[in-house]
């Protein structure tokens, strides 16, 4: 019983990404198209520069680093150190 619920979920889906995929070839927009720039975007570009910046300069003079901020140094370490067990575990 639940197997054929399971089924008909499916078939469901498969008809909801048929009927998207319609819509999306109707208004000009294929896969292989550029999509239109969503808002924000470059501002996301220039947020991931200025992240790489501050962790290179993190980086380059780390006691300095740990001592202006020792909490979030800690905090890094320790989400670090659980990421690390978890994918040795």
């Amino acid at each position: 019983m639940a197997e054929t619920d399971l089924r008909a979920e499916i078939e469901a889906l498969r008809g909801e990404i048929a009927a998207l995929r319609a819509e999306q070839a109707a208004t000009g927009r294929a896969s292989g198209a550029k999509a239109e720039s969503a808002p924000g975007t470059a501002d996301f570009g220039e947020e991931l520069r200025t992240l790489a910046d501050e962790i290179l300069a993190f980086a380059e003079d780390p006691e300095k680093g740990i001592a202006s901020r020792p909490f979030a140094s800690v905090l890094g370490a320790l989400i670090l150190g659980i990421l690390i067990g978890r994918v040795i575990h």
